[in-house]
């Protein structure tokens, strides 16, 4: 059964009507007598249907009425009515409705209620047709987005199974080193030995020191390649801010640092779940690469802020400096294994390791960069708050 609002400015017309719609189509019928008393009509209730006379008063147009009403109800069934003495308003309202949505009074219920059954009809069909639209846009704008994510989820599988496989051969290469590394550690006995030779002497150094990079290189493969071997990191709260004064205190004793500017601004102590060592390694190890990308006496912030409240909380760690920065090109490889922008001054590992221990925190590092203009590294790190 449908809702009819029947508008006509002659009370007997309209009851008419509305007899005829009532009881041979048993639809629930209202009769108003003006426009304006159509409009408040259709404030409250939600009309099917309208049979308006196209002249409300002589003077009003049916047309500018139906499109007002059509503003909050778009799929609205109109069918007009016009006097068989005015030539003008019929053809207006033929122009305006077509013949299949207009009656000529006086109404006979064989001309009313087909026109009336089919508009009807119709506005049901052009619903139904527009929520089918909006539900195949819809499950396409989903069906994109799923696709966009098993994408991303695809690559991000590759890269961890290529991973994988570079950690599994690095962690056996490294285990490997550290055993021969270990005997060069036979240099500085020999040291005490060649002690009246200084020019030997000068030669185990050399050794020894070399042997300590190397050292530091295969403990970095060690970490690359998981050295925890899957088991995950015992985390326990503590202050970021705190841990990052602790790793600025460490670092600061760094030759390359301690030539450069480092500025602290804490602007939260925002509370996490931190494996401490391992968060204190990420902060030194960004803030020693933002120094050997800035000159001498060039500025480093490290900053320390929150964002977002609620299970959004998350706390933010930026390192920023004001050095050389990077090209597009370089910094999308960055994290590569073995890439290294700094030559024999890297191992490659460093971003890596980095990205690893955040990702298990929990979170994500990032970098924005550009060519002459610096570099800031971002962490990003769930608070006790957000992931509770």
């Amino acid at each position: 059964m449908a809702r009819v609002l029947v508008v006509d400015d002659d009370p007997l017309a309209g009851r008419h009507v509305a007899q005829v719609v009532g009881e041979d189509l048993a639809h629930a019928v209202d009769v108003v007598t003006s426009a304006a008393a159509a409009l408040h009509a259709t404030t409250e209730i939600r009309f099917d249907a309208v049979v308006l006379g196209f002249r409300l008063g002589g003077v009003a147009d049916g047309a500018e009425l139906a499109a007002t009403l059509r503003i909050g109800n778009p799929y609205l069934a109109v069918i007009a009515t016009t006097a068989p003495a005015d030539d003008e308003g019929t053809q207006r309202a033929l122009a305006a409705f077509g013949p299949l949505h207009h009656v000529a009074r006086p109404v006979v219920a064989a001309e009313l209620l087909p026109r009336l059954t089919a508009a009807l009809d119709h506005a049901r069909l052009e619903a139904q047709v527009a929520r089918l639209h909006h539900e195949l846009d819809s499950r396409e704008r989903a069906l994109t987005s799923t696709s966009s994510e098993l994408a991303t989820a695809t690559e991000r599988l590759m890269v961890a199974e290529q991973l994988a496989a570079v950690g599994r051969v690095v962690g056996g290469i490294a285990h490997e080193l550290g055993q021969q590394l270990a005997l060069v550690g036979y240099a500085e006995a020999l040291k005490s030995r060649l002690a009246a030779d200084p020019e030997l002497v000068e030669l185990a150094d050399v050794i020894v020191h070399a042997q300590k990079r190397l050292l530091a290189m295969v403990d970095g493969i060690r970490d690359f390649s998981g050295g925890d071997h899957g088991r995950p990191l015992v985390r326990e709260p503590a202050d970021l801010a705190a841990v990052v004064d602790e790793a600025l205190a460490i670092i600061g004793y760094d030759r390359d640092v301690r030539r450069r500017r480092v500025v602290r601004r804490l602007v939260a102590h925002p509370l996490c779940r931190l494996h401490h060592d391992k968060m204190t390694q990420v902060v030194i190890n960004l803030v020693h690469n933002a120094a050997l990308a800035s000159a001498d006496g060039g500025e480093i912030e490290v900053a320390v802020d929150e964002q977002g409240a609620g299970s959004a909380a998350a706390a933010v760690l930026t390192v920023t400096d004001r050095g050389v920065g990077m090209s597009p090109e370089v910094l999308a490889r960055l994290g590569e294994p073995f890439f290294t922008t700094r030559g024999d001054r890297g191992s490659g590992l460093g971003v890596g390791i980095c990205r690893r221990i955040v990702e298990e925190h929990g979170g994500t590092l990032t970098f924005e960069s550009a060519v002459g203009r610096g570099t800031t590294a971002r962490v990003l790190l769930p608070t006790i708050e957000g992931a509770s």
